[in-house]
């Protein structure tokens, strides 16, 4: 923006700057007590509109945008080192989806598990959900170790790429007696468990205060035993007190056995 003005010995950068301090000056006070100024040599408002706020309007519109034409460009970033490579095979597109609910809050419960079936499988954690995991994993340390043991390298090289997110390229170490990331411990006879659940929907115990608890129980049951804690949970009598408790435990069962028949671990042909 440093052509002249034609006519003048101004230069196009000076006479916009002088041109948006008037109108700005005016915009603050309002066209009501402070006339519209006359326009700099080439600023004029090619239409005729009879409003003078709309013709400031028009005016700051056109310097605005000559301003912003004229600037130079910044200098471009310099590049980053490529993402790390990983051989090992993508999360499966449902997994992935599960992983996404539960970030969202939807029986999160059994987050651990999800990262339990990940390692097992071998499969990389899925790249868009990488930025969400490690951001949760800031008032976390649990966490963010189980996730940074999936993504591996791609963990630090994220922190470095975006700085704006405020991610610690190393981890935080755990504190002394912290509890591992991990799912519940599977009881000694999961049956029981089960038939315990069932139990107190029949004597009406299983209120919403108690559902965290059932909902803890429930996340360390064998796998081999959500099919018929499912159908009996389909089978439990309606009463109010337990209603809520009993959707939300038919919940957290079938997303725990779908996840889990989503993310099956290699055979010994697959891992050789």
């Amino acid at each position: 923006m440093n052509e002249i003005v034609a006519g003048s010995d101004v230069s196009m950068g000076e006479s916009a700057e002088r041109e948006w301090s008037r109108l700005v000056t005016t915009a603050v006070l309002g066209t009501d007590r402070r006339p519209l100024p006359p326009a700099e040599p080439g600023w004029e408002s090619p239409v005729a509109t009879g409003d003078a706020a709309i013709e400031l309007l028009n005016r700051a519109a056109a310097v605005a945008t000559a301003r912003r034409s004229g600037m130079r460009p910044a200098d471009p970033p310099p590049p980053i080192e490529p993402v790390p490579f990983d051989e090992r095979a993508t999360c499966p597109v449902a997994a992935a989806a599960y992983l996404d609910r539960m970030l969202r809050g939807q029986h999160d419960i059994l987050l651990p598990e999800w990262f339990v079936l990940c390692r097992k499988g071998d499969f990389q954690l899925p790249l868009h959900l990488l930025p969400a995991l490690l951001l949760r994993g800031r008032r976390n340390p649990a966490f963010d170790a189980a996730v940074r043991a999936v993504a591996g390298p791609r963990a630090a090289w994220l922190a470095e790429a975006m700085p704006e997110l405020r991610i610690k390229v190393r981890p935080t170490p755990l504190a002394a007696g912290t509890d591992p990331f991990l799912p519940p411990t599977p009881p000694v006879d999961s049956g029981a468990v089960v038939s315990a659940i069932v139990g107190t929907f029949v004597d009406r115990t299983a209120s919403w205060a108690a559902a965290g608890q059932i909902r803890l129980a429930l996340a360390g049951i064998e796998p081999t035993w959500l099919p018929a804690l499912i159908v009996e949970l389909n089978r439990a009598p309606f009463h109010a007190v337990t209603e809520r408790t009993r959707v939300d435990l038919l919940g957290v069962a079938q997303l725990r056995s779908e996840m889990i028949a989503t993310m099956p671990s290699p055979t010994p042909n697959q891992s050789a």
